[in-house]
């Protein structure tokens, strides 16, 4: 057998050394192909923020995670985070006049891919709140040291019921600002309690827009009320465009938006309601307490409701979603009673441009379009470095849901000189935890490119938070 193999092994030799005969004997075998293997778009382990439970649970042990803030907090080149959380109401349905319990957490960057909780360095004290539910928040440096501030829209909306229309006082609470100074935050609550809805910062000024429009400047450190500049903010959503507002607005059987200019509309556009149902809310499930509700056609469907409830300025563009839920099944009949139970939530993006002092629709196309997603915020950024703004919709995954389960992964839609398309990430990490998500793209480790961050919709299982860092440009 030895010399079998012996007489092989020569056979080859001769025949690279003959060259297969004829040849030169400079001739030689092509040296075998190199198998090269793509870089995977994420690193396969995740960054991970632990549970803040032992911040949380004072104020209760599941509550919703509103926020998780991308800012810069300390000097390493590492995004830190602050987060909120706010609690349901332990009596949904029901009348209550007291606060709704959060928390706020701030998670610190070691500088090496870790993070710390460090409440009492950032906020000064280990318990730090902002006062109830926060709705939305709006970033800007109003003491202009170069630092995040942040305002958010507050209110007590936690499911207890809103019927008392005299006083409101079930969901009312003041506005909160998160002013930086050198080492951290301070906490401040301005202006009156309020249903807060909307918030923006635009300079040194900070709208709010709820039941009723307030707005403060902050003027040699002091907060001074300008309210009289801005008469007529939206609760759904507005935007600062300049030296307009634009408004999300619903009355007299129309709804879409206006534009303002010094407080008065210049231009709208708006649709008119087909006919009205009877509608029984969330917060009023099995009450029995129907409110007349607007059904508008959009698009050639039929839905519910149906407002503007987030804008984005890109450049010259303004990209605004139309919230609405249609019926699970059969048609919305006129007059009949229906349940916020009975409907599935519909997101729609469209796009405006000012031109002559009047808002004009814009025919931009998204292929492969979502619309069957629910979310309530978006980010207009440039996610893959071609110097064009991207949209990243910040989905709600319910594993229940099967038409709503990205399971914490984004919608990307990618703009493509006039047009988006829906970016396919179907190979992207997901959240570990089997519990509703959501996420967003950030620039975490400030490489360039945008990594993958996810968290939980409300701390039920787990209040982790997951971070998987991009080795590449998303769309490379």
């Amino acid at each position: 057998m030895k010399m079998k193999y012996l007489s092989q092994a020569l056979s080859v030799l001769l025949i690279i050394n003959c060259g297969g005969g004829g040849g030169s004997s400079s001739d030689s075998l092509p040296a075998p192909a190199q198998v090269i293997t793509p870089q995977p778009l994420f690193k396969e382990s995740s960054i991970k923020l632990i549970d803040a439970v032992s911040y949380y649970s004072s104020a209760c042990n599941q509550p919703s995670f509103q926020f998780l803030i991308p800012t810069k907090i300390n000097d390493d080149t590492y995004i830190d985070f602050i987060a909120h959380f706010w609690c349901d109401s332990s009596t949904p349905t029901e009348f209550d006049d007291l606060p709704v319990e959060d928390a706020l957490v701030a998670y610190l960057s070691d500088g090496y891919g870790g993070y710390n909780i460090d409440n009492l360095d950032v906020f000064g004290s280990v318990s730090a709140k902002l006062g109830g539910a926060s709705r939305k928040y709006s970033r800007g440096d109003l003491n202009g040291d170069g630092k995040d501030d942040f305002a958010f829209a507050m209110n007590w909306e936690d499911g207890r019921a809103a019927y008392d229309y005299d006083s409101m006082v079930a969901n009312y609470a003041q506005p909160s600002i998160l002013m930086s100074h050198e080492s951290g935050y301070k906490i401040e609550r301005i202006g009156k309690p309020d249903w807060g809805h909307s918030v923006q910062i635009k300079g040194t000024k900070v709208l709010f827009g709820g039941h009723s429009s307030q707005a403060f400047e902050l003027i040699d450190s002091t907060w001074v009320d300008i309210s009289e500049q801005f008469t007529d903010l939206s609760f759904a959503s507005f935007l600062v465009f300049d030296d307009y507002i634009i408004n999300s607005v619903r009355r007299n059987g129309l709804q879409g938006l206006e534009l303002l200019e010094k407080n008065i509309v210049i231009s709208s556009l708006m649709i008119e309601e087909s006919f009205k149902v009877n509608f029984e809310s969330w917060n009023n499930t099995g009450t029995g307490n129907y409110d007349e509700l607007g059904v508008y056609n959009i698009r050639g469907e039929n839905y519910f409701h149906g407002m503007t409830t987030e804008m984005c300025r890109q450049d010259d563009l303004i990209i605004a979603t139309i919230n609405a839920s249609k019926l699970k099944s059969g048609e919305i009949i006129e007059g009949g009673y229906y349940s916020e139970t009975e409907t599935d939530p519909v997101v729609l993006f469209a796009f405006y441009q000012i031109e002559n002092k009047a808002l004009v629709e814009k025919q931009i196309e998204i292929i492969g379009e979502e619309i069957n997603h629910n979310f309530n915020f978006f980010d207009c950024i440039d996610v893959n470095n071609d110097n064009k703004s991207d949209i990243v919709a910040q989905v709600f995954s319910q594993p229940w849901n099967d038409q709503d389960n990205n399971q914490g992964v984004p919608e990307v839609y990618i703009n493509s000189d006039g047009s988006y398309f829906n970016l396919d990430t179907s190979t992207w990490p997901v959240y570990s935890v089997n519990d509703g998500s959501q996420g967003y793209l950030s620039d975490v480790d400030s490489n360039g490119t945008f990594d993958l961050v996810m968290f939980p919709l409300k701390a039920n299982i787990s209040g982790e938070v997951e971070i998987f860092l991009s080795n590449k440009n998303i769309t490379n």
